[in-house]
């Protein structure tokens, strides 16, 4: 289909291959010639400019740069598409890299394991290289062999040596070595590499201090190493744990020289691990700056190659023309006009459909033929309710999270309406425990939360759960005024199964207002931190409209990175507060909701903050100055 399509040239061996693994997998019979054909039903569509999409085509010049693998795909990725799509292995390469950089960069707890740092993502374990370069002769071999026994001999035999004065000579040797295997590895103003570049102090018991020293650079490297190497590292601090008071020279003598010989080994297997070999001596400050600013260019340049600017631009300002300024009062006042997308995001994070951002699809020649069982014309593919533009194509899957959120606190603050809660001055003490008001809210909130977060057991919730919630409460919170009986059970339970519909009017005013509180507080928010809401780099692509044959550039902006990746998260205030979402715990859910947007928007101001304040890719052109003509345009300081 690739070939048909103009977008791969096979040569022999490419078709021998294909056809070769299409009777492997029975998807062809032994005599079959027409690759073509075979597999043309199989993918009903396919991406726009697959062909362009590949992770050596990403950057000017065929580079593609990357300092941190993503791991293997052990599930589906976040893209949605508009019928079944199969896309090219490179494509979900690209895909899977540029979802995971953009995860490390906004929400790295997601992905870290436990006690590691952002460095640990950098890193791969080493593959044997002597595998492909075949074996080592074996007189080198020998040669290193004995050379490396002769100095560990030494080594041992000075640290054996009953005198503390030549165990800390030897000793000072040692850490000279371990601080230049080091210092690559960690930064420069990193505690290990200070006691190892100082003189050593007089002890009675040099080799207890080495011992000590040697689990300090252990835990060290281990939160910095791949995580292929946590189980060798753990048995090198358990073996360094185990001394006790009683322990001969001679055992820790033989202790200190051989983790001393394995951490240099090991500093020399995490020297290959790294992807980029200056990266280890970064700050972790520094390292989240450069994670940031590829996962921003690579969001970028990805969703321009699926989508060019011919096709990005018209999208985005159809979805911002469709804002519904009757539920917005704030619409019409809000400068500058182009901050009214955050109001357009609010409406459609309010929508009754899902968010979506689906890939784009090609129609295939050839396949009018093929019967739709829903009677839809072949090629009419409908587009979703809720479809956000092209460069929400990375936060999209954030962005739906958030709207789930958003519906479980509509749906929390609906049923506690339903509810007779009592102040709490006036609530005895045993209904401000377990069956108080703000109890009640925290077990309704926690099954809705594990639902949307798709927790074990949460598949169960359902609203016979909720209701008897509800019932529980109530009946805690009766008197002989408020009585609660069978039927005001009944009544309790009906009114629960009608609030969690859409159209209710109780879940439509508690929606309506949770969005429009949303929008005030998008739009309140203040320009960013640098005092400048423009990036002095902005991360934009000079699109070349009137100079025939001028590609479009990708321009980087490395001379200064910080001004743009550092900081792209705003400081905001709480949350206004909002009418029916007083309670104490949905206050709390409000705003850590509201943050997850805000994110988002961020994010997109930065990255897309060409599009969002000129509706151009690049934005129009600065005017050249005298004597200049023809160059190309600049981004606005």
């Amino acid at each position: 289909m690739l070939a048909a399509e103009g977008f791969w040239e096979p040569s022999k061996e490419d078709e021998d291959s294909l056809r070769a693994l299409q009777q492997h997998l029975g998807l062809a019979k032994r005599d079959s010639h027409d690759l073509e054909d075979s597999q043309r039903p199989h993918t009903p569509h396919t991406p726009h400019s697959v062909g362009s999409i590949s992770p050596g085509a990403l950057y000017p010049g065929g580079k593609d740069i990357s300092i941190v693998q993503p791991p293997p795909l052990s599930a589906p990725l976040p893209v949605s598409t508009l019928g079944h799509t199969v896309l090219p292995i490179e494509l979900v390469q690209t895909l899977n890299h540029t979802f995971f950089l953009h995860i490390l960069a906004t929400d790295p707890e997601r992905v870290l394991p436990p006690g590691k740092s952002l460095l640990s993502m950098m890193s791969g374990p080493r593959t044997n290289s002597q595998a492909h370069e075949g074996e080592l002769p074996k007189l080198e071999d020998r040669v290193k062999d004995v050379v490396h026994r002769a100095f560990w001999n030494e080594v041992l035999e000075s640290l054996s040596d009953p005198s503390p004065a030549t165990q800390l000579t030897r000793l000072q040797s040692l850490y000279g070595d371990l601080h230049a295997a080091l210092k690559p590895l960690l930064p420069q103003s990193h505690h290990v590499l200070t006691t190892l570049s100082s003189p050593l102090s007089p002890t009675s018991a040099p080799l207890r201090s080495a011992i000590v020293h040697l689990r300090e650079i252990l835990v060290a490297l281990r939160e910095r190493c791949s995580p292929a190497r946590d189980a060798q590292i753990d048995n090198l601090i358990r073996a360094v744990d185990e001394p006790n008071q009683l322990a001969s020279t001679k055992q820790l003598a033989t202790l200190v020289c051989d983790t001393t010989r394995a951490v240099l080994e090991l500093t020399e297997a995490m020297k290959e691990d790294l992807s980029q070999f200056v990266l280890g001596s970064m700050d972790e400050k520094d390292l989240k700056v450069m994670v940031t600013q590829q996962a921003m260019l690579r969001e970028k340049a990805l969703i321009l190659r699926l989508w060019p600017p011919s096709r990005l631009e018209p999208a985005w300002k159809t979805w911002i023309n469709e804002l519904d300024t009757s539920l917005f009062p704030i619409a019409d006042s809000i400068q500058p006009p182009y901050r009214r997308w955050t109001l357009r995001l609010a409406q459609a994070l309010g929508a009754g459909a899902p968010v979506s951002c689906p890939l784009p699809t090609i129609h295939i020649p050839g396949a009018e033929h093929e019967a739709r069982s829903d009677g839809v014309q072949p090629g009419a593919i409908a587009k979703p309710l809720n479809a956000l533009p092209p460069p929400f194509f990375v936060t999209c899957p954030a962005l739906l999270v958030a709207q789930n959120y958003l519906q479980a606190l509509v749906i929390t603050a609906s049923l506690r309406s339903l509810v007779r809660l009592p102040a709490r001055s006036h609530t005895s003490s045993a209904a401000q425990g377990e069956d108080g008001p703000a109890s009640f809210t925290e077990r309704i909130w926690t099954l809705l939360k594990a639902s949307v977060e798709e927790q074990p057991g949460a598949e169960d919730t359902k609203v016979v759960n909720l209701a008897d919630e509800v019932v529980h409460v109530r009946r805690a919170c009766a008197d002989d005024a408020h009585p609660c009986g069978p039927e005001e059970e009944q009544r309790l339970r009906a009114a629960v199964d009608r609030t969690l519909q859409p159209r209710d009017p109780v879940f439509l005013l508690l929606q309506k207002r949770l969005v429009q509180g949303l929008a005030v507080w998008l739009v309140s928010a203040p320009p960013h931190s640098d005092g400048n809401s423009r990036p002095t780099t902005p991360i934009h692509m000079q699109t070349g409209r009137g100079r025939p044959g001028n590609p479009p550039r990708l321009h980087l902006g490395l001379e200064n990175p910080k001004s743009v990746f550092v900081g792209w998260e705003r400081e905001r205030g709480r949350p206004p507060a909002i009418k029916g979402f007083e309670d104490e715990v949905l206050v709390r859910e409000v705003g850590e909701t509201f943050r997850k947007v805000g994110a988002v928007v961020d994010w997109m101001d930065r990255v897309w903050q060409d599009l969002i304040e000129t509706g151009e890719i690049g934005g129009p052109s600065e005017p050249p100055s005298k004597g200049e003509t023809g160059a190309s345009g600049t981004a606005r300081a």
